[in-house]
């Protein structure tokens, strides 16, 4: 994926930004791989991408892929992000600015991207950023940000497996290390990460899963056959 995106002193189109920021090929590498990317570029601190699919009385929320968004603030961006798209009428397309919380005293701003609404339910990217962005900016990043879900949601179509998890090859070692009952400072040492990381990697693949706990989601993946069954 090319990400050298040149300065955009003239009216820029999606047409324009759009060779930029395709994704090569489906699944959470690809679009943590275009997500860091996109952060890098525009300094932010970490993101998020999941859907929304209201379902009679309740409202299902299912993570894609996350970026540097550490495990506790992960669920307050989502929650604060769903709340303002729902706040704004469904299904909201254009791009909103949430104020946060401090990190290390310092204001930060959720920029949230909603996509198009789906039969799968609505995607939304959410940016975490300590500085204010200017309007062009802002601008850029949604652009970017569409061109990335748009490819997104067309593979998913067209692979028909709209509904199946899709965790990162990090996580499904992890998973599966607990599967044969690690513990995170164990998978630490055999995949040379920390414990704090596994912990993440973790949380990351159970929220995807929609499980309540660790073990939930390693019963979840050996079900779906997203990790080898330990021998």
């Amino acid at each position: 994926m090319t990400v050298a995106v040149p300065p955009m002193s003239n009216t820029i189109t999606m047409r324009d930004i759009a060779p930029h920021w395709q994704i090569a090929c489906q699944g959470p590498d690809a679009l943590e791989t275009a997500m860091a990317s996109l952060c890098k570029r525009y300094n932010c601190n970490g993101a998020i991408m999941f859907t929304i699919r209201n379902c009679e009385a309740t409202r299902d929320v299912r993570t894609l892929a996350t970026h540097e968004i550490d495990p506790v603030l992960t669920d307050a961006v989502v929650e604060r992000t769903n709340n303002a798209v729902q706040r704004r009428g469904n299904p909201e397309t254009m791009p909103l600015i949430i104020p946060a919380w401090r990190i290390g005293g310092t204001p930060a701003f959720i920029y949230a991207f909603p996509n198009c609404q789906k039969a799968h339910g609505q995607m939304v990217s959410a940016y975490l950023s300590v500085e204010k962005k200017e309007f062009g900016e802002i601008a850029e990043m949604f652009l970017a940000t569409r061109c990335i879900m748009d490819e997104a949601d067309a593979q998913r179509d067209k692979h028909g497996d709209i509904d199946q998890p899709r965790i990162s090859t990090r996580e499904q070692s992890c998973l599966a290390w607990t599967a044969e009952g690690k513990t995170s400072e164990e998978i630490g040492i055999i995949l040379e990460l920390s414990p704090h990381t596994v912990n993440h990697y973790l949380g990351s693949a159970a929220r995807k899963l929609g499980a309540t706990n660790r073990m939930h989601a390693v019963a979840k993946a050996l079900r779906l056959g997203l990790i080898e069954r330990p021998v």
